[in-house]
């Protein structure tokens, strides 16, 4: 491996403005940056160069106010105009390529079905494949072909792998509204399909280095409640064998993550009897787990195989995740190139390999942290490194706010990790919003989040506890949330208030709680507790009647099992006369994870009260991102105006 040359070339022009054809006026040294900055969608993302190393493409903006259409340039000529195209019938969310001349792309478009006698609201990812052909001019028509264009019962579809070992050909994974998986292979040449397995509800293939279903996962339920078994094919006899299981009751054991390219270890995370995840190596022929080969004050999340042919299979890296990610790189090639990367680009970011050709010769580097939601590189030769773009070309990562991990204690005495944002402009104590993660068995990561970012360039301090519930800590800290919604899981968040005052970062007369998901229903709780710190609350997609929701908690059993025991409360909706802080909440209408009545119904008893309430009802919004910039647009604006204007008295 060639030691990095801090070689940087960025031509008689601006790169991104070259690559990307968008020009942004220059922003003006200002405190408060544009709304408009904010909610388009990246100027650039999905970068991906071929297997040969010859053709880039990316999705690109050449008008904000437009969806994103693929482009590709050639990288033996980057002087060339790159070739643009779009997507007819969906907005296009990802690109990569299939081989080198082939892409795939994930699009999405909205889906409004019958089911179980029920009229459903929603939005379905579809899978295009384009044919660009050895050569591309600029007067060539490239249209993507839709793959299973007549199914009408797919609800979920993705590449599951691309095959690099096999020419021509990819693996494709297809859910139905059942929630069956079925596996393609599918020739890129003529788009015929055969599948190679058949899924059913309960059921899901577990495929190996080379796109081979090696293990299988089933559904039980009865008298021992609950369990996902885990079987393996022999790897000598091939015969299908039980090996382990999870117990929905237990909520902890071993999963698998990688199989080896020798065919029979197992790469699995464990976390049987401890508090945070281990890696283990697991004999599929003798049926032994190892001792832990990887372990820290953090969880074990994964292993990195490499997928070139040319070292394919060679385990690269083992990986976890405490208050920022970890990586433990076990090739030397591989360590070396991530120093030299680590040197060669700006330090509070993290820097990572999201893109490669076969020989390692042209690599697109991936770069993000608190205050770069991503900017791209081109490493070539391990050599020269060429600046791609940035996908927000107006938010300047100068003119953003740092991000800080801490911690606090609960009233009981319990540690809270935190991640604090503190406004680079003024002086504190600060008006200050609490904003709860969803999930609840989620977590925040330390790293670029929007929302925190724009409410600190309005001036206020962030702070985002991973309250007892959150998953990713452990299990002391995530079993502890059971059944303490609007309880123990509240109070972490008004302790999290508390201390912040205490440290004198917040004025205590000025503090607001917003949160979306399992956050919105914490707001909408935070509103009729008793001796609230808040001002007011901010209550995106929220829940607002655990009874409701624990019926709906998903369609597998196991999950339902798992989760349904947990939630247990306050229950808003049931305490609307004690509420005492003025509430602002939003949905959206196509939500079908948290059901918009939740929301129509708290905001309509809240109303009867005489209660201090507002509603905004977004249309066409479900509830993950991606979003569309009208839906950032409508909730960045409406945030902004009613924590300034009517978020207590006279505004926060």
């Amino acid at each position: 491996m060639v030691n990095l040359i801090l070689k940087r070339i960025t031509g008689p022009i601006n790169l991104l403005f070259m690559l990307v054809g968008l020009v942004f006026m220059e922003q003006a040294i200002a405190e408060k940056i544009p709304l408009k900055a904010w909610v388009h969608d990246p100027v650039i993302s999905s970068v991906n160069v071929n297997p040969s190393g010859t053709r880039l493409v990316a999705l690109t903006l050449s008008d904000i106010n437009k969806a994103a259409e693929i482009t590709v340039w050639n990288l033996n000529d980057l002087s060339q105009k790159p070739f643009r195209f779009p997507v007819e019938d969906s907005k296009p969310l990802a690109v990569t390529w299939l081989n080198d001349d082939s892409l795939f792309i994930l699009g999405r478009q909205k889906y409004d079905f019958r089911f179980s006698g029920r009229y459903i609201k929603n939005f379905r990812n579809r899978l295009y494949i384009a044919r660009l052909g050895s050569e591309v001019s600029q007067k060539k028509k490239v249209k993507p072909k839709p793959l299973f264009n007549d199914r009408e019962d797919i609800v979920a579809a993705e590449i599951m792998d691309r095959l690099p070992l096999v020419k021509d050909k990819v693996l494709v994974s297809l859910t139905n509204r059942e929630f069956a998986e079925d596996l393609y292979e599918v020739n890129l040449k003529t788009l015929a399909a055969k599948r190679v397995n058949r899924g059913a509800p309960g059921k899901n293939a577990i495929i190996d280095q080379y796109g081979k279903v090696f293990g299988r996962t089933r559904l039980e339920t009865g008298s021992k409640g609950a369990r996902i078994v885990f079987s393996y094919k022999h790897p000598k006899t091939g015969k299908w064998e039980d090996h382990h299981e999870l117990k929905a009751s237990d909520r902890e054991g071993m999963r698998p993550i990688e199989l080896d390219i020798d065919g029979r270890t197992l790469y699995v995370s464990d976390n049987t009897g401890l508090d945070k995840s281990v890696l283990k190596k697991y004999d599929l022929i003798n049926k032994t787990l190892s001792d832990p080969i990887y372990s820290g004050d953090f969880e074990a999340t994964g292993v990195v195989i490499s997928r070139s042919p040319s070292s394919f299979g060679k385990l690269i890296a083992y990986t976890g995740m405490g208050s920022k990610a970890v990586a433990n790189y076990l090739d030397e090639d591989e360590k070396r190139l991530r120093e030299n990367i680590k040197v060669a680009l700006p330090k509070d970011e993290s820097h990572s390999v999201s893109s490669r050709s076969d020989d390692s010769k042209v690599i697109v580097i991936t770069s993000s942290g608190p205050r770069e939601a991503a900017r791209y590189s081109l490493l070539i030769n391990g050599k020269e490194l060429l600046p791609l773009g940035r996908a927000y070309p107006e938010l300047d990562p100068e003119k953003m706010s740092v991000m800080e991990y801490v911690e606090y204690k609960a009233r009981d005495g319990m540690t809270i990790p935190a991640y604090l944002t503190k406004p680079k402009y003024g002086e504190a104590p600060y008006p200050t919003i609490i904003m709860p993660h969803g999930g609840p068995w989620a977590r925040d990561f330390f790293g670029w989040d929007s929302w925190a970012q724009f409410l600190a360039n309005r001036g206020y301090a962030v702070l985002q506890p991973q309250y007892r519930g959150s998953d990713g800590w452990g299990q002391e800290l995530w079993r502890a949330g059971d059944n303490e919604w609007g309880q123990k899981m509240q109070d972490d968040k008004d302790d999290g208030a508390s201390w912040l005052v205490d440290e004198g970062v917040s004025d205590k007369n000025r503090i607001a709680m917003f949160g979306y998901s399992y956050g919105g229903y914490a707001a909408m709780a935070a509103v009729v507790r008793p001796n609230s710190p808040y001002q007011c609350a901010i209550a995106g997609a929220g829940l607002s009647e655990l009874r409701t929701f624990v019926k709906i908690t998903s369609e597998s059993a196991y999950v339902r099992e798992l989760q349904s025991t947990t939630i247990g409360g306050l229950s808003p909706l049931d305490h609307v006369e004690k509420a005492n802080i003025p509430l602002y909440i939003f949905h959206g209408d196509r939500d079908q994870i948290v059901p918009v009545e939740q929301s129509r119904k708290y905001y309509k008893a809240l109303k009867k009260a005489g209660k201090d309430v507002e509603y905004n009802e977004i249309r066409d919004l479900w509830h993950s991102l991606p979003w569309w910039p009208t839906h950032h647009y409508n909730m960045f604006s409406s945030l902004e105006d009613y924590l300034a204007n009517r978020c207590g008295p006279g505004g926060l």
